[in-house]
């Protein structure tokens, strides 16, 4: 009974290993609630007909059809579905092959101790985790897992195999001891998931935070900026009138000085910039705040239309660039950071310049666009996902990016090709 109890948890993490290892290879997520009927068909059938039968080929038939099924939910490809199917039965039917081979001789049709498929499902939890991370690195997802993660399966296979050599254990207790680890093991790599999804959710709701910041500020700058516009015009006459009088003295310089007072009071201290794209102005203009506060030399020129069709991917883009920016000179003695923007014609040119303390900031001197960024955080998982969103940007738009730091100045260059607005065609 326990051995038929330990083969159904074995082939059901496997499956779940399996579902896995397949959404890997496709960022779009498919109606959950077929998908769970399909693993769990697949499931039934195939622990059923494994405790009947025990024979290969048949096992071979409803793996490759299980799994089949599963790709097919993600892709309608023939030579895709018969790519991935290939790839993922190969790699569950060679920790099989490694598992048994490892402690018994195995013959077609005979039943045999589930422990060593308890083993076969800690290698292919290995191969998965390796398979992951592989996948996530060429994709440059927002979270790889730690290496550290398949010391936990490593170390279930090396138990497994000291009390089976050891001869010190029943084959009931070996049995108990394999359950105990496949909990321990899945329970592990969800509550990985869990944390994973937190983190991700932290960052979203700092996201959050930070745009209502923004929009609040730029609330706050165009209400200043009104209330100027009203008190000029409240003293509009005053001011004509007084306009009058130098006139009538043929006064030129004190003319122009009286006008550029007036144009000095109409100015609002907190508007940087003012190009009439809301969603790009209140980014700049609340980052450029923050800059002013607490920088002593802030340099800015930015010319923009006031129509871009892509403000969300440039708002990604110069957020996190000016943020990172910011905090860097904010270390430093000089506390220096100079801004030009400008996007004419569908190109976008950007370079910031800002004073910086950390000698490792770059990994390999200087960056291009295939080399990361090392971010200077303390929670690396979490803080890197910004620079990360900045690259996939950069990619989407067919851009390059060089970083450079020389005497202290951490400098970034960006050009992308953006498509054209409407005021530009």
């Amino acid at each position: 009974m326990i051995d038929v109890m330990l083969c159904a948890l074995t082939n059901f993490f496997r499956i779940y290993l399996i579902n896995r290892c397949v959404s890997l290879f496709w960022e779009k997520e498919v109606n959950k609630k077929i998908k769970n009927m399909v693993c769990f068909v697949f499931y039934i059938i195939n622990t059923v007909l494994f405790l009947e039968f025990h024979t290969v080929w048949i096992n071979i038939v409803c793996n490759l059809i299980g799994i089949g099924a599963i790709v097919w939910l993600h892709t309608k490809s023939v030579k895709t579905n018969l790519f991935v199917t290939g790839t993922v039965y190969l790699v569950n039917c060679g920790c099989d092959v490694a598992a048994t081979s490892l402690f018994i001789s195995y013959q077609d049709g005979k039943s045999y101790n589930q422990i060593y498929a308890a083993v076969s499902f800690f290698l292919i939890f290995i191969c998965e985790l390796i398979i992951e991370r592989s996948i996530t690195i060429r994709k440059d997802a927002e979270t790889v897992h730690n290496a550290s993660l398949v010391l936990m399966p490593i170390c279930s296979i090396v138990v497994i195999a000291l009390l089976i050599y050891s001869g010190t254990c029943t084959d009931i207790g070996l049995s108990i001891v394999s359950i105990g680890l496949l909990v321990t093991n899945f329970l592990m790599l969800h509550l990985y998931d869990l944390l994973v999804h937190a983190i991700v959710k932290q960052y979203e709701i700092k996201m959050l935070k930070t745009q209502l910041e923004v929009y609040a500020n730029q609330l706050n700058v165009i209400m200043r900026g009104e209330e100027r516009i009203k008190a000029l015009r409240h003293d509009m006459r005053h001011h004509l009138n007084e306009l009058m009088l130098l006139a009538n003295k043929h006064d030129a310089e004190e003319i122009q000085g009286y006008i550029r007072q007036m144009n000095t009071f109409f100015q609002n201290p907190n508007e940087f910039v003012a190009s009439g794209n809301l969603e790009i102005d209140s980014v700049l203009n609340y980052m450029l705040q923050k800059a002013k506060n607490e920088l002593e030399t802030v340099d800015i020129k930015v010319i923009l239309p006031e129509k871009i069709r892509h403000s969300f991917d440039i708002n990604v883009l110069l957020g996190n660039l000016l943020e990172n920016a910011i905090e860097a000179a904010a270390k430093t003695e000089n506390k220096y950071m100079r801004i030009y923007i400008v996007l004419k014609r569908g190109i976008l040119k950007a370079k910031i310049e800002n004073s910086f303390a950390d000698a490792h900031i770059l990994e390999n001197g200087q960056w291009k666009s295939d080399v990361a960024l090392k971010t200077t955080k303390p929670i690396t998982d979490h803080h890197g996902i910004g620079l990360k969103n900045v690259k996939k940007v950069v990619e989407k738009y067919n851009g390059t990016m060089e970083v450079t730091t020389k005497e202290g100045i951490f400098c970034v260059n960006l050009l992308l090709y953006m498509a054209r607005t409407e005021n530009e065609m």
